[in-house]
This record gives C-alpha cells, sequence and structure tokens, in this order.
C-alpha cells in the first residue's frame, strides 16, 4: 500500500472521536487512499448511477422543446409565448446550481442528488396533468431548479469515488449524457407524441428519472471525502473505503485536513486564493456556453438563410452533437494523461482558428454538404468537448469541502453565457455566416484565455489524526 495514503509515522497530536487517542495507530487518508488505488465494480456503479441521473437531467431538461409543436397546436398559443419560460427556466435553473451546491457540502453528496431527481422527476410527471401555460411554467421552474442542483452533486460524487488517472474520463462520461438524454428525448418524442399526445412525453419521462431516484436511495453511497470530515460516520467510511477494493488494517485512524470545514467554507470561492478560480472558471463556462447555445439554438437558421437545406441544417447540428462526445472523451483522457491546462490550452486555440476559418469559407458562398458537416463535427469536438472539460478542471480546482459549491456557482454564473448566446442568436444570423463563426471561435478562444488564469492545486495532505473506534476487518 501506497505509504502517502497510509502514513503510520505522523506525530501530530490525535483528536479523538471516543475513547482516548491510540497514537500508535496508522493514519488513513482517504483522499489519497482513492487518488491511488484502482477502479472497482464498486466504484464504477456510482458512476453509472451519476450518469443515468445526468442523462434524465438532460432529458427532463428538453421535454418542453420536443412537446413545444403539440403544445402549439393543442392549446393554441404562439411559439413566443414559451420564450419566457425558456429563459427564466435558465436563471432558475443557475439558482438551483447555487443552493444545490451548497447543499452538497453541507448536508452530502447523496441526499442533494437524490433529492434533486425526486423532485425535477416527480414536478416533470406532474406536468403532463398541466391544463394552462401558467401551470405548465410553474412546474417546470420546480424541474429546472432541481435540475440545476443535481449537476453540482453528481460532479463531485463521480470525482471522488474516482481515481486521479481516471478522474477527467470519469466526470467526462457523466457530462456527456446530457446530450444522450437529449437523444433519448428525440427517440421518445418520435414514438409517444404521434401515438398517446404530448401529456405522455412528461408521464414517461417523469417516471424513468423517479424509478432512478428510487434504486439511488438503496444502491448510491455517500462520498468518503465528505464522510471522512464527519468523525461520526467513520464506521460508515470505513463500510466504503472496503467496498472501493482498499486494503485497510483493523484499526486505524482517520486523517483529516488541519483547517475545519467551517474556516474552509468561510473563505469559501470569493476571497483569496480561490477567488482568481472563481472568476477564471465562471468565465470559462461562460464562454463555451455562448458557443454551445448559439450553436444549438441557431446553427439550423443560419444555415437555412445561407441557402441550406434543412436536411442539412439537421444533419450538421447532429455532427456537431458528436463531435462534442469524441472532443470530450479524447480530451479527457488527454486531461488523465498531461493534466487539464496543455489539453484544454490546444483544443481552445484550434478551435478559435478552426472556426474563423469555416466562417471565412461559408462566406463566400454555399459549398458541399461534407464539408459543412465535416466542419461542425469538427468544431463541436472543440467547442462542445471543451464544455465537459471544463466540468473536470472545476472538479480539480476546488478542495472536497466545498467541491459541490464551486462546481454549481461558478456553472450557475456561466448560465448566464447560454442566455447570452440564445438571446442574441438572431442578430448574429443578421450579420451573417461569417460573423457567427467569429463569434463562436472568439467564445472559444475565451474558454483558454480563462484556463490560462485557473491555478490548479494538490489538496495537501492530512495531517490531524482521528482515531478511528473499533472497526471489524471486512467480513468480520
Amino acid at each position: 500500500m501506497n505509504n502517502v495514503a497510509f502514513d503510520s509515522t505522523q506525530k501530530e497530536k490525535a483528536v479523538p472521536i471516543t475513547g482516548k487517542p491510540e497514537e500508535n495507530l496508522p493514519a488513513i487518508d482517504t483522499g489519497r487512499m482513492i487518488d491511488e488505488g484502482g477502479w472497482n465494480i464498486y466504484q464504477k456503479r456510482v458512476l453509472v448511477l451519476a450518469t443515468a441521473a445526468i442523462l434524465l437531467d438532460g432529458l427532463d431538461n428538453q421535454m418542453l422543446g420536443f412537446a413545444m409543436p403539440a403544445l402549439i397546436t393543442s392549446w393554441n398559443i404562439s411559439r413566443e409565448s414559451f420564450v419566457p419560460i425558456v429563459m427564466i427556466g435558465l436563471l432558475v435553473m443557475s439558482v438551483g446550481g447555487v443552493l444545490g451546491g451548497l447543499l452538497g457540502d453541507r448536508i452530502g453528496r447523496r441526499p442533494s442528488l437524490i433529492g434533486a431527481v425526486g423532485i425535477f422527476g416527480l414536478a416533470t410527471a406532474a406536468s403532463a396533468f398541466a391544463n394552462t401555460l401558467a401551470e405548465l411554467a410553474a412546474l417546470r421552474f420546480i424541474s429546472t431548479f432541481a435540475l440545476g442542483a443535481a449537476l453540482p452533486n453528481a460532479t463531485a460524487i463521480v470525482s471522488e469515488f474516482s481515481p486521479l488517472r481516471r478522474r477527467s474520463l470519469a466526470v467526462s462520461i457523466s457530462m456527456l449524457s446530457v446530450a444522450i438524454g437529449g437523444l433519448l428525448g428525440g427517440v421518445l418524442s418520435a414514438w409517444l407524441l404521434p401515438l398517446h399526445g404530448w401529456r405522455s412525453l412528461f408521464m414517461v419521462s417523469g417516471a424513468l428519472t423517479i424509478s432512478v431516484a428510487v434504486t439511488m436511495v438503496f444502491m448510491l453511497p455517500e462520498s468518503p471525502r465528505f464522510i471522512s470530515l464527519r468523525p461520526h460516520r467513520h464506521r460508515e467510511l470505513d463500510r466504503i473505503l472496503r467496498s472501493c477494493g482498499l486494503a485497510l488494517p483493523a484499526r486505524y485512524n482517520v486523517a483529516v485536513p488541519e483547517r475545519s470545514e467551517a474556516a474552509l467554507r468561510k473563505r469559501a470561492l470569493f476571497v483569496p486564493p480561490l477567488l482568481r478560480d472563481t472568476i477564471a472558471i465562471s468565465t470559462a463556462f461562460f464562454c463555451a456556453l455562448v458557443g454551445n447555445y448559439l450553436v444549438f439554438n441557431w446553427a439550423p437558421t443560419m444555415l437555412t438563410v445561407a441557402g441550406y437545406g434543412l436536411a442539412v441544417s439537421s444533419v450538421g447540428l447532429g455532427a456537431y452533437n458528436m463531435g462534442g462526445v469524441c472532443g470530450a472523451l479524447i480530451g479527457a483522457t488527454l486531461m488523465d494523461r498531461l493534466g487539464a491546462r496543455r489539453p484544454m490550452l490546444a483544443m481552445a486555440g484550434l478551435g478559435g482558428i478552426f472556426a474563423l476559418l469555416v466562417g471565412h469559407i461559408l462566406s463566400a458562398g454555399p459549398q458541399q454538404v461534407w464539408f459543412v458537416v465535416g466542419a461542425f463535427c469538427i468544431q463541436g469536438a472543440f467547442v462542445a468537448g471543451l464544455q465537459v472539460m471544463i466540468f473536470s478542471l472545476a472538479v480539480q480546482a476546488y478542495p472536497a469541502p466545498i467541491r459541490a459549491l464551486g462546481v454549481g456557482v461558478t456553472l450557475s454564473t456561466g448560465r448566464l453565457g447560454a442566455i447570452a448566446g440564445a438571446g442574441a442568436g438572431a442578430m448574429i444570423v443578421a450579420a451573417g455566416i461569417d460573423r457567427f463563426f467569429q463569434v463562436v471561435g472568439i467564445a472559444t478562444i475565451g474558454v483558454g484565455a480563462a484556463v490560462l488564469i485557473v491555478k490548479l492545486r494538490k489538496e495537501p495532505p492530512a495531517k490531524v489524526r482521528l482515531p478511528m473506534a473499533d472497526v471489524p476487518p471486512a467480513g468480520g
């Protein structure tokens, strides 16, 4: 066993949980043991459960868009009637991200994630019974609030169960499920809407989400890094660590950071040394979301205005999403091998240059379909892939006691970029295809500039030893 994670030589005074301090017991640094350990079935089960939650987050988040044409016909209302619901929903989701992260750091990732998934599942299912736009809007605001709260907690629990050499890949896999949820929504819409109407879409989506929440109640453990800071839960911690395949002695002390959780939260995100990281990661999310939401909401319209058919517009957007999946997986693999900064800077620089080049070529006149589709696929690898990689950057930048809050605050602040990208899209499209890609390129380069500012820190080794009460070995 690595003697950095399992240190029997520390001389600091032990702080007892129960009974007398036991100076001769080895000290277990939970974070380092997981960082340097394996990645077994138990840990991968956590990834699967969190990924399922985020997939349904992506599904439920797009339900209104899928149901909108049927709602317009059924209720005889205009498309513009939904604009305030969409825009306010993004703001509500931002608030949910902050409060969800705060709850995750205070009461635990597990109850916060399960609660968020359960709430947006119930709200989505209840949307099937809405009879007015006001009723639907109220339920969607509840749903989007919970959707926002789920993401930072899912990100935190995945990262805290993953070894360091696989952490970026694990976080990226979970975040990519948002796009897969959107694809699932398309399949469900094509199947359910013609046969059973829009109410069935909300009902089925909500039922799937509730079933995942119930499954997590029985199968999702709490983050070991969160529990390690709470001495009264160290017996639970022992069971989780042994389930992760870590070889532990029968009795040991649990090492925790010298700075208390309360002190760390007091310094938190808005004062040095973390203030710079908070600003930089928020800026990175903002720039990435400007580019992505501009493409998601306006690329089909922009291509149609430029003279391309509807089929090309749809295939181009699909290629952009597929490129994002590939780019995120490649980027995550490089991050695990080379660290966060170099792969992200390379993708941001190349993505910015590529966008400017494509915009210049397309502005000269219609191009071959293969070129347009290929260009959108490559651009998606850079821009959409970068957005997923920012989650991995965020979990590395913040220490465990404030990790969920850090991800929640920076993502929620950055979500203003989604509003800007979606809201300014009509004006940008009117300015021409060259200007469209210029904005995407500048936003991509902005991600790289923000990454340069982030100062990645390794968590200091834990030094204060808390004696573990008698804990039987696994199977004892």
